[in-house]
């Protein structure tokens, strides 16, 4: 069976923040991602993943206003700063895995550069493991984030060489965007992914409702013995709730009857 996890920044957005683990816990998820938990107190979160019998399963490290800092020039005592921050909050939240984004050079505000990136990832990587933390990475789309560096899989390559404790998010609709074959990026990463997030394509909206064959993805995940988690990184097209009818062929089970009886087919 499958695991999926709600992505709070994109599901149940519907409503106020700390409402949507009570309404992602009814839905039937079992665990949560969202890239910053910096806005609230630890304590915070941590008391609603506890009443909702929820895991955390990976955030961000600080990203500041430039979508990260781990290739951000000249910044690295920065982005160190923001280790400590990041390894805090994983302690506190149960969290074993930090997508340590790179930034964008979108703006003058920042510039990037590959020597810095690899050097920062080396540092991260070492000092979270000390943690006991994995520390991830993920290729993202310059289309839905323009100026990110690390936006191709010929960057990531060097990189996940180079280091081979450090993990890989592989986003589906983000490889779709890069390569054109989401799958074909899946299989030729498998042994580096750590974290699969989903949504489809055009719209970025639930799995069924784009081009994109999610019916393989899913059933090469299920056939490899993929145990990791599967996050439902997308943009709702209806109200939460009512998208969710393509879950009930993987495994994910309501609770308490709030699924919709609309499913999306693949």
């Amino acid at each position: 069976m499958l695991n999926f996890n709600a992505h709070l920044g994109f599901q149940f957005t519907e409503k106020p923040f700390l409402k949507r683990f009570e309404a992602a816990a009814l839905a039937g998820f079992r665990a949560v991602e969202f890239p910053t938990p910096y806005d609230y107190e630890a304590s915070v979160i941590s008391d609603l993943l506890k009443e909702h019998q929820l895991k955390m399963v990976q955030f961000a490290a600080p990203m500041g206003l430039t979508k990260g800092l781990a290739a951000a020039t000249s910044r690295d005592s920065e982005f160190r700063a923001g280790l400590a921050t990041a390894v805090d909050y994983a302690n506190r939240l149960g969290c074993t895995h930090i997508h340590l984004m790179s930034g964008t050079n979108i703006t003058n505000e920042l510039s990037t550069d590959s020597q810095t990136y690899l050097r920062n990832l080396r540092y991260a990587v070492d000092y979270l493991a000390d943690q006991g933390i994995t520390s991830l990475i993920e290729v993202i789309s310059a289309k839905e984030m323009p100026g990110y560096y690390l936006c191709n899989f010929d960057l990531a390559s060097p990189v996940l060489d180079a280091i081979p404790e450090l993990g890989l998010i592989l986003d589906v609709y983000h490889a779709h965007l890069v390569t054109g074959d989401g799958l074909g990026a899946l299989k030729a990463w498998l042994d580096r992914i750590q974290h699969v997030q989903v949504a489809d394509w055009p719209g970025r909206h639930e799995p069924g409702t784009g081009h994109l064959a999610f019916a393989e993805v899913f059933s090469f995940l299920d056939a490899v013995g993929y145990e990791g988690w599967i996050g439902c990184e997308y943009r709702p097209l209806i109200a939460t709730n009512e998208g969710l009818g393509w879950l009930n062929k993987w495994g994910v089970i309501p609770k308490s009857g709030l699924r919709s009886s609309k499913e999306n087919s693949f």
